[in-house]
């Protein structure tokens, strides 16, 4: 038991390391000596942890997914409009973003990396699902107001998921240019009209 604790706690002690790492140097030069120096851990117990590079990456990404998803829950707002829940999610996720920093890149490259690596590309969708599943599930619990089909919500959260994803590429190349949440909220009022 004592063990396990200490394994999770080295374990999660390297990830929030390798956020910090990641958010300075990106993903592409990876420097597990390094990320170990500072976790002030040996290699040796890096890899009991993490088999492989990939498996260390995807770990990452489901911690981050995870922050996510915890700062998303649509629990205490079933009684809302659709409108109103995807503007809650909306302002929800804006401090979420703003916290994640350099993290977002990172996000996004293990994405990109998904298409050409099968494994990445199998837990890669999983996350997406996830996504697509929080989305659907809201549209559906609401069905819009009766002037939408369950089949059209599953429509409706596939393109929330390439506003989502088109928003944050954006705001990530050039976050200045205009107000995101504000634009976030517009396209969701240009969608469910």
């Amino acid at each position: 038991m004592v063990k396990d604790i200490k394994g999770n706690e080295s374990k999660n002690k390297i990830l929030d390391i390798a956020e910090k790492y990641f958010a300075k140097n990106g993903i592409t030069d990876t420097d597990i000596a390094e990320i170990c120096r500072q976790a002030g851990l040996t290699r040796s117990a890096f890899y009991y942890h993490f088999p492989t590079k990939q498996q260390f990456l995807l770990e990452l990404l489901d911690k981050w997914v995870l922050n996510m998803a915890v700062n998303l829950s649509t629990a205490n707002l079933k009684s809302e409009d659709c409108k109103v829940i995807f503007y809650r999610i909306i302002d929800k996720m804006q401090p979420v973003f703003e916290n994640a920093g350099k993290q977002l890149p990172i996000f996004l490259e293990l994405y990109i990396k998904a298409v050409n690596d099968p494994v990445l590309k199998k837990y890669v969708s999983t996350s997406y699902n996830n996504f697509f599943d929080f989305y659907r599930r809201a549209l559906e619990e609401k069905v819009i107001s009766k002037s939408m089909s369950a089949d059209d919500a599953e429509d409706v959260a596939k393109i929330l998921i390439a506003i989502t994803f088109g928003l944050l590429i954006q705001g990530i190349v050039n976050p200045e240019s205009t107000d995101w949440r504000k634009l976030a909220k517009k396209s969701i009022d240009l969608l469910l009209k």
